[in-house]
């Protein structure tokens, strides 16, 4: 079987400009180059999981101390979380059927605690939010 020398021609010039660089590539980048910009980008762009069922809000100027101490007289606790905000974080533990009073307190009305239950839920009090009032 004979190939037609045009053929030949063809794939030797392809050949030829080939071999003179067109096959340079850029070298891959490494794993840990590729690890560092995606973290970079996901901690400018993407917002922390709530740690909790639930959020309330309360502004600037509310006490953590007094979220402590609200949080224990609902038969619960509170405990500083970490927060990517710059905000305080509270994880608070509060028996189920004293969440509602536990908000309220929060409010600053005066609601009857009822002795704790045995289920809990966690609530995530964030203090310094950007909203103006507490939103419990």
């Amino acid at each position: 079987m004979r190939i037609p020398t045009s053929r030949v021609l063809s794939i030797a010039l392809a050949l030829a400009g080939c071999l003179g660089g067109c096959h340079r590539q850029k070298p891959a980048p490494s794993i840990d180059g590729i690890s560092a910009a995606l973290q970079r980008y996901a901690d400018k762009t993407l917002a922390a999981p709530p740690l909790a069922n639930e959020q309330i809000m309360l502004p600037a100027g509310a006490d953590e101390r007094e979220v402590r101490r609200l949080a224990s007289a609902a038969g619960g606790a509170a405990i500083r979380a970490a927060s990517p905000q710059g905000q305080v974080s509270l994880l608070a533990m509060i028996p189920e059927n004293n969440i509602e009073a536990f908000k309220a307190a929060l409010r600053k009305e005066k609601v009857p605690m009822d002795s704790p239950s045995t289920t809990t839920r966690l609530i995530e009090v964030i203090i310094g939010s950007a909203a103006a009032s507490p939103t419990p």
